[in-house]
Formats: structure tokens, C-alpha cells, sequence
């Protein structure tokens, strides 16, 4: 008899409990059922024997809340605080508790605990850094998309050379070193008295590109090898040029997987901290600017700059998916 078939099942309003049988013996033989082990046979030269234990099924509705949901939330409750920390208002249901001074004060403040910042929404240092930010993440997400396609294409149609092997494993390279080690070894690179980049949006896209190539082509590279070579061979009958076969033919049945590949590094770059840390002064991009105003003791800024990360990605994922059905929430390379 299966051991589901003698499980009786208890169940309440918020939670169901599986009475499962828990084997004595030598031989482990274990059945799952809802992401926990419901019960286990423990086979023996004189039979198998059970006990009723209880165990929990998984319940999925939880799991999402705490680990996207309400860090949402809670970032959004910072930047509402009078300070760091203080959630009187929960316990005391008084709303005059909330401040929104970290949003919407307009002058130069010392006291308050403003250090002679404006708010957040008047703050010309987090904007300026906000468009440093999509400037870098988006010039990095199309130089690394661009070649990380490349690379999985002239991978994938060469798949069995060992120089396609030799590319390939060079160019997930970047994705096995500490973004901080990438960081310093260009730092050393390119802040010296001939060749110095230190501080510019170039050495932050030179560098983004490199780190994030492994994304794309990966990406890249899965994609191209669901596409049979059938169809660029009748292209090639054909006498269509390469151009054409990649605008007409590859990239729009791929269109989702490449789109992914390109979507990755802008979303990566975007709240990118350890590899720029060393490249660039604090408050050039948002995630340096977050981590200047921690170092202030204004964790509301740090909150609120977080909350402004977290709305910007779910913004692009979205209108990515809208307009052209590509998204991360529907896998990479698929």
C-alpha cells in the first residue's frame, strides 16, 4: 500500500497537517509531497515498518511576501520614520508619528537630522546620480548584449572546434572573478599619469561591459542552440546575407531569449556596487550616493534610494514584457 493511502489528512482554515508514516529499518526510501518529506520507508530483512508522524506542506504564498514583498514595504516605511528604526507608530496608531521630511523638504536643513540635505524628491546629488545610473546600465546592456550574442552565435555555430570551446570559457571568465577584484584591476589599469579614466562614465561602461558579457552570452548561446541550423541553412541557399538571416530570421524567432540577454546586464548594473566602488567618487552613480548617505547616518536617503532601485527595475521588466513578451520572470535562454 502507497504510504499516502493511510495518511490521514487534518485539516484547519489557515493550515494543512499530513499524517505520514515514518519507517524503522536499514533501507532509506523517501516520497515527497508538497516540498516536504511525507514519509519514508526504511527497508530491513524482516519487512518495513511505520509510525504516524505529522509534517507540513509548503505553503507558497508566504515565501514570496517575505522575500520580495516586504522589503519592499519595509524600505518604503524607512523613508517615512522620524528616525532610524523608531516604528512607534505601530504599537501607539498615532499617524503623526510619520514624517515625510526625507521627501519633500526643499531647503538646506541642518536640524532634524537633515545634515543640510534636501529631500529625496529635491535632492539634485541622488537625480544626477539616478541619470548617471541609466546611462551606465543602459550603454553596458547593449555593448554586452551585442557581444554576448555574438559570442553565443559564433559559439553555437561552431560548437564542436576547440577554439568555440577556448571563446566560450573566456568569456564566462568575468562571471567567476569578485566583481571587487574586476574593480581593482581596472582601477590599476586606467588611473595612471598616461591613460586616466578614473571618475567617468567611460571606465564604468568599460567595466560593466566586461563583468556582465558572461549574462548575454550565455544567454545567447542556450537560445541559439533551440534553433535548428536547418533554417539559416535554407537562408544561405538562398544567397541571403548574414545581416539579414540575423535581423529577419534569428533574432525574432529568439526574440525573448536575446531580449533577456540584453535585460540582465541593465538590471545588474543598475544597483551594481562592488564593482564600482573603487572607479568612481561617491555620488557619481546611485549606488555609490547610497552608500555615501549610509556612511552620513541618513538611512532614510539609503531606504529611499533603494525604494527608487526596486521601482525601476519592476517598471523596465514590466514595459520590457509588455512590448515585446521578453521578461526575467519567464527565464533566460529558454
Amino acid at each position: 500500500m502507497p504510504p499516502f493511502a493511510a495518511a490521514p489528512k487534518i485539516a484547519s482554515k489557515r493550515s494543512v497537517w499530513f499524517a505520514c508514516m515514518a519507517p524503522v529499518g536499514a533501507y532509506d526510501e523517501s516520497v515527497y509531497t508538497g516540498g516536504f518529506v511525507c514519509a519514508r520507508r526504511l527497508r530491513s530483512r524482516g519487512g518495513a515498518k511505520w509510525k504516524t508522524m505529522f509534517c507540513p506542506p509548503s505553503d507558497r504564498r508566504f515565501s514570496p511576501f517575505f522575500t520580495s514583498i516586504f522589503p519592499i514595504i519595509s524600505f518604503a516605511f524607512e523613508t517615512f520614520l522620524p528616525n532610524p528604526g523608531d516604528y512607534s507608530f505601530l504599537y501607539t496608531g498615532d499617524a503623526s508619528n510619520l514624517t515625510t521630511k526625507w521627501w519633500i523638504t526643499s531647503e538646506n536643513v541642518t536640524e532634524n537630522g537633515m545634515y543640510g540635505q534636501k529631500g529625496i524628491l529635491y535632492n539634485e546629488t541622488i537625480w544626477r546620480a539616478f541619470k548617471g545610473t541609466i546611462l551606465v546600465s543602459v550603454a553596458c546592456a547593449l555593448l554586452a548584449g551585442s557581444i554576448g550574442t555574438m559570442i553565443g552565435y559564433a559559439v553555437s555555430k561552431n560548437r564542436r572546434s576547440r577554439w568555440a570551446n577556448y571563446v566560450n570559457s573566456v568569456a564566462f571568465l568575468p562571471y567567476l572573478m569578485p566583481s571587487i577584484a574586476v574593480g581593482v584591476a581596472f582601477f590599476i589599469l586606467f588611473s595612471t599619469e598616461k591613460l586616466n579614466l578614473f571618475n567617468t562614465y567611460t571606465l564604468l561602461i568599460i567595466v560593466g561591459t566586461v563583468k556582465y558579457i558572461p549574462f548575454a552570452s550565455r544567454s545567447s548561446l542556450n537560445s541559439m542552440l533551440q534553433l535548428s541550423g536547418e533554417i539559416e541553412e535554407a537562408a544561405i541557399i538562398q544567397n541571403i546575407p548574414w545581416i539579414k538571416r540575423m535581423t529577419r530570421i534569428i533574432i525574432p524567432i529568439q526574440k525573448s531569449s536575446i531580449i533577456s540577454g540584453f535585460l540582465l546586464p541593465f538590471m545588474t548594473c543598475l544597483r551594481e556596487l562592488s564593482l564600482f566602488m573603487l572607479l568612481c567618487v561617491q555620488g557619481f552613480i546611485l549606488s555609490t550616493t547610497l552608500d555615501y548617505f549610509d556612511e552620513m547616518g541618513l538611512y532614510a536617503f539609503s531606504s529611499g534610494i533603494n525604494l527608487i532601485l526596486i521601482v525601476t527595475i519592476l517598471v523596465c521588466n514590466t514595459l520590457v514584457n509588455k512590448i515585446t513578451g521578453a521578461s526575467l520572470d519567464k527565464g533566460i535562454g529558454g
